[in-house]
């Protein structure tokens, strides 16, 4: 009998000793436990991946683990979209992507909808310009405008071969009919600068965070802003409403997305994560400096309505746009 009391008690001794330490190993099991990749699907340099990149910077400080940046360009985000969507939903590969999803699907230049994936959050929001070389005589996007009316195709319109610089161009051109001479590529913000700078086009439609350094080196000029309100980091640039242009407005807000099938529970532990970082000072300070960008935080149904607000918004000109062929 007295052996078997000592038995008792050893064996309650291990299960209370085990009951002690659970909370460490639940804690070892907590996300993320490696490296994420997320997909950028543009090339390296423009907005969408110097956000992205920033954002990885703040994500190892609170987490200790590496956000790997992996640039996947084609097809105006389609291609790095696709890579995602078929990607294990273990909450280690996810896309960074905006609105471009949209027009991609309403022109017919992929089938994927943001609905195939599991959408985390909205982060941030930046503005979209109309931007030129200094040397071009124009001050605002009137001007630019004016001037195409009167000497058509004159002027080279750099635009994307779809998303959201197709649809921007869509609404200038629905201004002034015919008047630009139209160039399009499907490497994002980063290859339309280039062709900008080597005067292979005379005016483009790019991200604010793309122009960063260029503005302040003076090598580009902003003619206007694709919103309703002039934006706070260059409140000297009109806004395409106030001169006219009511459909050209397209601010730029980045989504991360994750495969299809991703659990909650990985989806929750990545938004709490992301709350931090944008909740950070120094985040929003550099974000500020480098970006040009705002914090733009939205989770859960609160993004699923921003999301079906935007729909509307890209059909509409799309429709304009295909029924215009």
């Amino acid at each position: 009998m007295f052996k078997k009391c000592i038995l008792v008690v050893l064996l309650l001794s291990i299960v209370v000793g085990y009951m002690a330490v659970a909370p460490k190993a639940e804690a070892k099991g907590a996300y993320p436990e490696q490296a994420v990749t997320v997909i950028v699907p543009y090339s390296a340099g423009g907005a969408s991946d110097v956000a992205a990149r920033l954002i990885a910077e703040f994500w190892k400080k609170y987490t200790g683990q590496e956000m790997a940046i992996v640039n996947v360009v084609g097809a105006e985000g389609a291609v790095g979209a696709r890579q995602v969507k078929g990607a294990r939903p273990d909450g280690y590969t996810v896309l960074w992507y905006h609105q471009a999803i949209l027009g991609n699907l309403y022109l017919g230049v992929a089938d994927l909808k943001w609905t195939d994936f599991v959408p985390a959050c909205v982060v941030t929001k930046t503005s979209r310009v109309t931007a030129t070389r200094p040397d071009m005589p124009w001050k605002n996007l009137k001007d630019a405008i004016e001037d195409a009316k009167a000497h058509p195709n004159k002027y080279v319109y750099g635009t994307g071969a779809g998303g959201i610089a197709y649809l921007e161009y869509a609404a200038v051109e629905a201004a002034a009919p015919k008047a630009f001479r139209v160039v399009p590529n499907e490497g994002g913000d980063a290859q339309r600068i280039v062709a900008l700078l080597g005067k292979h086009v005379d005016l483009i439609p790019v991200g604010l965070v793309s122009l960063v350094s260029y503005i302040k080196t003076n090598e580009i000029k902003v003619l206007a802003v694709h919103d309703n309100e002039r934006d706070k980091f260059i409140p000297n640039v009109p806004c395409s409403a106030e001169l006219g242009y009511p459909d050209l407005v397209f601010p730029m807000t980045n989504t991360f997305f994750f495969p299809p099938k991703t659990p909650e529970s990985v989806v929750s532990s990545f938004n709490a994560i992301m709350k931090k970082i944008i909740d950070d000072p120094e985040f929003k300070q550099k974000l500020a400096d480098m970006v040009y960008a705002v914090p733009f935080f939205k989770t859960g149904d609160e993004l699923v309505k921003f999301w079906q607000g935007q729909e509307v918004t890209y059909k509409k000109l799309a429709e304009y746009v295909v029924n215009k062929k």
